[in-house]
């Protein structure tokens, strides 16, 4: 009968490796390795060290079609990044004619490219949906989370912003405000509550506003839309400024105080917050495409106080 054995060779059944020491007709006598020696049969040994090497040949196939299928996902993944990063939103920074008024307003050219841009990289760092807007009839992008912001309604939303003008780029957080008394739906009745509690958001604004040098700008509507108060971060608590044609007023404020003046007197009106930096011409000249990241730096810093916002 045909076997696969030979005297002398080593092989190996379910109890370990042997060696074969005689091979009489259909008898064989073989020595285990870890000592031990047994007479069996040529037949079932056989039999045995075929399905071994049969599910040996099984696992080195499954292994290798593991490995064919991991090569296949991670050529896909390339494939992938490399048309993401073919399709990434390009923004080669701003020009001076970004700062120059036209007729029309300013002609921002490259606010969409900045826009995608940033919708784009904020969603990838908070796992989050996110979009930009442009604002009609001015030099102005919105990013904000989809589902929390439209159009239509963006004088009652929060939402991160750029603005040029002849001043430079200004970037941080609006709070829209349309007036009157609060709905359930507008985000400033959410942040009036963060700014009142001394919790995470609080805290990431004041230290985003001492970090990086951003004022906390009110403008409001009443003869005309215009700003009416300004309000820094200090070592101790706020000041609160406020600049006429006939005067300049400050006054020391805590976040109580703060927040009693958005609700008694600002949000009274039709009324805008902006947490925000201010970058001349030159400095966002001169930085190029980084000026989006440190946009993006900011908008991190203050996204407690925006995710608390659509909490509301």
């Amino acid at each position: 009968m045909w076997h696969p054995f030979q005297v002398g060779k080593t092989y190996r059944n379910r109890h370990g490796e042997y060696v074969v020491q005689a091979i009489d007709g259909d008898e064989m006598t073989i020595r285990y390795v870890g000592g031990g020696t047994l007479k069996t049969k040529v037949s079932i040994q056989a039999r045995i060290w075929e399905n071994i090497q049969f599910e040996e040949q099984m696992a080195r196939d499954q292994e290798r079609e593991k490995l064919a299928q991991e090569a296949r996902q991670a050529a896909r993944k390339r494939a992938a990044q490399a048309k993401r990063e073919k399709a990434q939103p390009v923004f080669g920074g701003f020009v001076e004619t970004d700062f120059e008024p036209r007729k029309r307003g300013f002609a921002w050219a490259s606010r969409k490219e900045l826009g995608r841009l940033l919708a784009r990289e904020m969603g990838r760092r908070t796992e989050a949906e996110y979009g930009f807007w442009l604002v009609p009839r001015k030099p102005e992008v919105h990013v904000a989370r989809q589902g929390h912001y439209d159009r239509d309604s963006r004088d009652s939303r929060a939402a991160f912003f750029v603005a040029v003008n002849e001043q430079g780029v200004a970037y941080g957080l609006r709070v829209g405000n349309p007036g009157g008394k609060p709905k359930k739906s507008w985000h400033s009745p959410a942040f009036l509550a963060a700014l009142g509690e001394d919790s995470r958001p609080r805290r990431a604004l004041r230290a985003a506003m001492k970090g990086y040098d951003l004022s906390l700008d009110i403008y409001a509507r009443d003869v005309r839309y215009e700003r009416v108060a300004r309000v820094l971060v200090q070592d101790r608590g706020l000041l609160w400024q406020r600049e006429t044609a006939e005067q300049e007023e400050t006054r020391r404020m805590s976040w109580q105080d703060l927040v009693e003046y958005l609700r008694t007197v600002a949000f009274k009106q039709q009324s805008d917050v902006f947490i925000r930096r201010l970058v001349p011409p030159a400095a966002a000249l001169e930085a190029g495409k980084e000026v989006a990241n440190e946009i993006l730096q900011v908008f991190e810093a203050l996204l407690p106080l925006y995710e608390a916002c659509l909490e509301g």
